[in-house]
């Protein structure tokens, strides 16, 4: 599995640049990099996502972490992903599966 893990990919989470919530000037800052497999949806998940027209969803394999969460979003290989789920690999317990879609 370890081997599989060849992109970089990081972690943002929303930083407020404003005084007030609703001056809008958020930025986001990179609290995470680490190392992951990357891999599209196939068989049953992909038709399911088709039906909901998610199809640009990615399935991130990463080691465990307590310090991700669905309100980060993903950048890899410059392009912006919004975290779907975050889910326990039950068959590896050292890993997670972060499902993410591309932002457009």
């Amino acid at each position: 599995m370890l081997n599989d893990m060849r992109y970089r990919i990081q972690f943002q989470k929303k930083k407020q640049t404003g005084r007030l919530p609703v001056d809008g000037k958020d930025s986001w800052e990179t609290v995470i990099e680490c190392w992951a497999k990357a891999e599209g949806l196939k068989g049953r998940e992909y038709y399911a996502a088709a039906a909901i027209q998610k199809e640009k969803t990615i399935k991130f394999t990463i080691r465990h972490r307590e310090d991700i969460n669905e309100h980060m979003r993903i950048v890899f290989e410059n392009k912006v992903y919004e975290i779907e789920s975050i889910l326990p690999n039950y068959s590896r317990r050292h890993f997670l599966m972060v499902k993410a879609n591309v932002v457009s």
